[in-house]
């Protein structure tokens, strides 16, 4: 954990937290366990999955085990800096149980002999890795002292691999490939650990600020087969959460894929069927939408992200301006493609392509094909954080000299601009799959998000519809024919006010993601836990309806009550949100 904070300000924090904590938590823990991932550097995640495990046991009473520390391969590679003793400090602050860095647990398991497991004492008690395991591995592709199925932790190492290196594949054949061996070991530990750990603890929950990657992935993928809910912490906003109750899963492959499933019915049922009580309030948060398109809005924040746009005069005024500037072809629609950050969390959805980078190549090529339409093809805002390649670079030079396609930095790009020219967005899984549609934008998705089941853009299902739907819709735009229904604007400005407002809890007990820097975090934080009553904190609250109603996201209020949803929502007067947005 890295925290840019005086030491004199941590203290005083630390020594707060801790009688605050003392005093707001149940007298006797009980003996269930909750597991807390502790491996972000980011202070601000490790914060918040505290929080959220001891609101969990304000309404179930548990022991709390925290897990730490960091891989050398990480630091490197993305970690600005990381300390355990840190971590420490903070978990005592936060009354838990025990602080384990389980990387160094992992270091012990990969260098052992096959034949002498090794043995730890953890949680008051002996832990042997693969005591249960051992026996039921039935063939020479088993997983060392984990029963794992090797397919999903080949694909683990694979994106974790492929995340270090910041490459969106690995070269070669993927079954036998240098790399991934390297990999594999590592990945293999990860797995055996968790697995002792879930098998003995039997934990009711496990709270990680991420769900990738060896060190967070193979901790969900074990609660997940030892029906164990995960909480997965939102970095983003007040205070944000997704969780996955183990009785509610429908046989999806990932824990992101099962989430997709569950938030489309939610939001059909509870928001979609409360449309005509929560509509002013979308329209009003589709308003401030315009101004606020920063994180999570396809990773821009400052005034690069600010939309001023008001009216479909404006919109065309600058769209005639951006498409000279840009020296686009205005008899033509413009196709917008945002390019992803290649190398992250590959295979944590359903994808119509390999991997990312596949389906940008393969798009491209589609492009440079079509000349019936002008393609803007945009790269990642982050670009050199995710691909060390330069496949962007490679793709724009190759496809460059193109008359109709125009390959540009996303930063050179204002808001304003973006949305003036797109007439349709191409997308995998990006933001811009529900902030477009809300302005009257039609997208189309070559895989699954989070909320592509809530039906505000078309979602291919294989790479044949892919291209069968991008050769529809230019046929269509070329006839000026509208690609989006007024059903998918209202969803998408619905999804906008669900997720910027329904599922964001605003709590005195986690300050906002973007209060900075971190000694104004601790120090808010720290005059909040003087000051506030907690008994009836939004944190405490929307955690306790969450986990006795199973639901899957925090709510700032009960979303299944229209009564509720009445007094909550009065009319209010429309803000101005309107097409151009």
């Amino acid at each position: 954990m890295r925290l840019n904070a005086t030491p004199a300000n941590y203290d005083r924090f630390l020594s707060v937290a801790s009688v605050f904590w003392r005093n707001n938590l149940p007298a006797t823990p009980g003996e269930d366990w909750i597991v807390v991932e502790a491996m972000h550097h980011q202070f601000r995640n490790v914060l918040r999955n505290l929080a959220l495990a001891n609101a969990i046991r304000r309404v179930r009473p548990a022991r709390v085990l925290v897990l730490t520390g960091t891989d050398e391969s990480w630091y490197e590679t993305i970690w600005e800096d990381f300390n355990v003793e840190k971590v420490r400090r903070l978990g005592e602050a936060f009354a838990v149980t025990e602080v384990v860095d389980v990387h160094a647990l992992v270091d012990q398991v990969a260098a052992a002999p096959d034949d002498r497991p090794p043995t730890f004492d953890l949680c008051g008690r002996t832990l042997t890795v693969g005591s249960a395991a051992a026996a039921e591995e039935t063939d020479e592709t088993a997983v060392r002292w984990s029963s794992i199925d090797p397919g999903v932790l080949d694909e683990i190492a694979y994106a974790s691999a492929c995340r270090l290196d910041l490459v969106p594949r690995l070269e070669g054949d993927r079954h036998d490939n240098p790399r991934l061996r390297e990999q594999r070991p590592r990945s293999a530990a990860f797995a055996a650990v968790y697995e002792m750990l879930f098998r003995a603890l039997k934990p009711i929950a496990f709270v990680t600020s991420h769900v990738d990657y060896d060190p967070w992935g193979l901790g969900t993928e074990a609660a997940t087969r030892f029906e164990v809910p995960v909480v997965h912490v939102q970095s983003t906003g007040s205070l944000k959460a997704y969780t996955l109750f183990p009785e509610h899963r429908q046989g999806e492959a990932t824990f992101r894929a099962e989430l997709t499933r569950q938030i489309g019915a939610y939001f059909d049922r509870h928001v979609w069927g409360n449309r005509d009580i929560i509509r002013p309030a979308a329209e009003l948060v589709a308003w401030r939408t315009r101004g606020n398109l920063g994180r999570p809005s396809w990773w821009r924040f400052g005034p690069n992200a600010l939309c001023e746009l008001t009216n479909l005069t404006e919109r065309e005024q600058f769209r005639a301006y951006g498409m000279a500037k840009l020296g686009l072809d205005p008899a033509l629609p413009v196709i917008t493609v945002f390019n992803h950050a290649v190398s992250d969390a590959l295979g944590t959805n359903r994808e119509v392509f390999a991997d990312l980078a596949e389906w940008f190549q393969e798009t491209v090529a589609f492009a440079a094909a079509h000349p019936k339409a002008n393609w803007l093809l945009l790269d990642h805002p982050n670009q050199d954080k995710y691909d060390s390649t330069g496949m962007f670079a490679t793709l724009a030079d190759s496809y460059g000299r193109a008359g109709h396609l125009t390959f540009m930095s996303s930063n050179d790009l204002s808001k304003n601009a973006m949305w003036s020219l797109t007439d349709l967005g191409i997308t995998v899984r990006g933001s811009v799959s529900n902030e477009l549609p809300a302005f009257g934008t039609p997208v189309i998705q070559a895989g699954w998000s989070e909320w592509s089941a809530c039906g505000m853009s078309t979602v291919v299902p294989d790479a044949d519809a892919y291209w069968k739907t991008l050769t529809r819709s230019i046929e269509a735009l070329t006839r000026r024919e509208t690609l989006i229904s007024a059903e998918q604007v209202e969803r998408a400005r619905l999804w906008s006010w669900f997720y910027r407002s329904a599922t964001d809890v605003s709590s005195l007990l986690v300050p906002h993601w973007d209060v900075m820097p971190e000694d104004t975090h601790l120090r808010t934080l720290e005059i909040n836990m003087r000051a506030v009553e907690s008994d009836a904190d939004p944190l405490f609250t929307s955690v306790r309806r969450m986990w006795t109603r199973r639901e899957p996201f925090l709510t700032r209020f009960d979303l299944t009550d229209s009564g509720s949803l009445t007094e909550l929502l009065p009319a209010m007067r429309k803000g101005g949100a309107n097409d151009a947005g």
